[in-house]
């Protein structure tokens, strides 16, 4: 093999596939990459044997064809230092590739290539179409709620739940819960059968960071019952799917609200980060008293300090002048910087059963659920 092609594109594309590439693997092979080189272009590959990522680059003059696999750290680093826009690789076929840029010239250690794993990114498999901001949207909403302890397989993943109206994606980690939801159209479903597929949290970031830099109105993602797979001119994504099942989360959605109000999300998330500036981990916990009008945050920890902060809101239902209820700010923090809407709706039920933020204007297209902290306080007694 034999090509020049520029640096900062290909580091480009090291970077993203380097996030499939795990430090510890159980085959040596699996620290490396893969770049073949054809007539269509450069394409890198990389796998951990769950998720595989391949990405091309186009801009690359290709003098002879091939194929090596190279340790990704080591490419990393060299196309991350180096000065010159322009990179040349030169394959000795003795196990030795030469990588020259500008004045800097670099002789690495080549892999076996018939012991890369093959990794397959167009499979057979029935489809679903989706927006792609929508897609996106979703993805970001929901993430934050996932759990981030990767021995919980069925918690540290996203659900795609996929029905006739469209399609869920859900994540929890036990203390929160959020629901974000596609409306679909049947035609667009291409025979995707109806079901729950568990998505590693690994393979849903990856999906994020892909679907951001991708132009097109519409994706496509094929599901079946063992991975998923996203393939376009520029990137492919395929990931093996969680076994097992996931939690009921429908159970969990609070079915009564007898206290709703409206706030500004900004100013929310700004009274929050202000009322947690005087928490701790052992006393991470703010008070929310509601009016009719106003919403005041408050903390109390002896060896820091305490706050008050008061911003307006808008009653949207219910019978209670005041209600009072504790809640883990960080968790509210999360959703709360997830939300591209002006608006959030708190609803409640009563202060032990978990809140309910929506969005005002379409509350079924997200919903996040937190369960409060249980306090004992003169005031909220």
């Amino acid at each position: 093999m034999k090509i020049q092609c520029h640096s900062r594109e290909l580091l480009d594309a090291i970077t993203l596939v380097s996030a499939v590439v795990p430090s510890n693997p159980t085959r040596p092979v699996l620290q490396s990459v893969r770049m073949i080189a054809s007539k269509s272009g450069l394409r890198i590959e990389g796998t951990d044997l769950e998720v595989g990522l391949s990405a091309q680059v186009d801009e690359v003059m290709v003098e002879e064809e091939g194929v090596v696999v190279i340790p990704c750290s080591r490419l990393h680093g060299i196309l991350r230092e180096t000065q010159s826009p322009e990179i040349t690789f030169s394959d000795d076929g003795k196990g030795h590739i030469s990588i020259k840029a500008g004045r800097s010239h670099f002789k690495v250690p080549t892999g076996p290539a018939d012991e890369f794993p093959a990794i397959e990114f167009k499979p057979p498999s029935p489809a679903l179409t989706l927006p792609r901001e929508e897609m996106l949207q979703g993805l970001k909403r929901v993430s934050v709620a996932a759990a981030r302890d990767a021995t919980r397989f069925q918690m540290h993943s996203v659900l795609f739940d996929c029905r006739d109206d469209g399609i869920r994606m859900v994540s929890t980690d036990g203390k929160r819960m959020a629901v974000s939801q596609i409306a679909g159209e049947e035609s667009k479903r291409k025979t995707i059968n109806n079901g729950q597929y568990i998505l590693p949290l690994k393979g849903v970031d990856l999906l994020n960071r892909i679907l951001a830099g991708e132009v097109e109105d519409e994706v496509e993602l094929h599901l079946d019952q063992n991975e998923i797979t996203y393939s376009s001119e520029r990137v492919s994504l395929s990931c093996r799917l969680v076994e097992g099942r996931f939690p009921e989360y429908e159970r969990a959605i609070p079915d009564t609200i007898e206290q709703a109000y409206d706030a500004r999300v900004e100013d929310l998330l700004s009274a929050l980060r202000q009322a947690a500036l005087m928490t701790t981990k052992e006393t991470n916990s703010v008070r929310f008293e509601f009016t009719n009008e106003s919403l005041q945050l408050s903390t109390f920890a002896s060896n820091v300090g305490e706050s008050q902060i008061e911003i307006a809101v808008e009653k949207s239902y219910g019978e209670e002048d005041e209600f009072v209820i504790h809640f883990n700010p960080g968790y509210l923090i999360d959703l709360l910087k997830a939300v591209d809407s002006d608006k959030i709706r708190c609803g409640f039920r009563d202060r032990r059963t978990a809140g309910l933020f929506s969005i005002p204007e379409n509350e079924m297209a997200y919903r996040h659920i937190v369960m409060p902290l249980v306090i004992q306080d003169g005031k909220s007694d």
